[in-house]
């Protein structure tokens, strides 16, 4: 099965930096299948990233804990000749639909084609309708999208959207340290995580409080310790730039308490100003 990915934040770089974004988010995907001892082969043009692997399930699980991608797709791949491509709507469209059902075809396209993605739409359409007799065409609010993605000499056909956490790829913003005190801290780790920083756990009761982190990051380094005064040892021998504290603005304390626990670190705080209902929406995700 092939899944087309999308990224969000790494579009927005200079062509240099996107290449190294995208080259370590192609890695760090490539890393989470190897903890699963599954086997993938991942391929990347300029703008989309593809990875083809034999268990569609267990692909789905890795794509939506990895950090950078914002969603993806399973897709039928086909060439980008428009009889072609509406040959294989017509066929991928099929078992999606029946009878009294409403459809749309949604047509994009990057590179250079002799048609236009209103041409795909419309070929495309009428292939699927001459496929499956008795729909209904339906624009604005249809029973079955089909998404027609068209890159260069390759066009892809899919209607799901599945979710990432998005972000920026994980290893790719520096190092840090965050505080673990409770199972809900684990979400405002998670935060930092998900900004890129390859992160160290520094928690205060046991080290397997940490676990739902590691689906995430297969090379998470977990310190326990004893008191916040052991804090600074932890960010100095992680050679971190940036501290996160789960603790809301009430227990901010000083500046010079700051420093006394962070050392030189950044201190940041994921979690203030978030609502209970927020954290606990987060740590949702931590725990798929």
């Amino acid at each position: 099965m092939l899944h087309l990915v999308r990224f969000g934040e790494l579009a927005l770089k200079s062509r240099y930096v996107r290449r190294q974004l995208q080259d370590r988010l192609v890695s760090n995907v490539e890393e989470l299948f190897l903890a699963e001892r599954a086997e993938c082969l991942v391929t990347a043009d300029f703008g989309r990233i593809y990875v083809r692997a034999d268990d569609d399930a267990l692909a789905r699980s890795v794509l939506a804990r990895t950090f950078g991608v914002v969603s993806f797709s399973p897709v039928a791949e086909t060439p980008s000749e428009l009889a072609s491509l509406c040959l294989a709507a017509g066929e991928y469209a099929k078992p999606l639909l029946k009878a009294g059902m409403s459809f749309a075809i949604r047509a994009r396209r990057a590179g250079t084609h002799p048609y236009t993605s209103q041409d795909v739409g419309r070929e495309a359409g009428s292939a699927v309708w001459n496929a499956v007799p008795g729909l209904r065409v339906d624009l604005t609010n249809p029973d079955r999208e089909i998404f027609i993605e068209v890159r260069e000499n390759k066009a892809y056909l899919f209607h799901e959207v599945l979710q990432g956490p998005g972000g920026l790829p994980l290893g790719t913003q520096g190092r840090a340290v965050a505080l673990v005190e409770t199972e809900r801290d684990l979400a405002a780790a998670w935060l930092l995580m998900r900004r890129g920083a390859r992160t160290t756990i520094a928690t205060t009761g046991e080290e397997s409080m940490a676990a739902p982190l590691r689906r995430w990051d297969v090379r998470l380094k977990v310190q326990r310790i004893e008191a916040l005064a052991d804090l600074a040892e932890v960010v100095r021998a992680s050679r971190a730039q940036a501290l996160g504290l789960p603790w809301g603005v009430d227990r901010v304390g000083s500046r010079e308490k700051l420093q006394e626990i962070g050392g030189e670190a950044v201190v940041f705080f994921p979690l203030a100003g978030m609502s209970e209902d927020e954290v606990a929406r987060v740590l949702g995700r931590v725990r798929i």
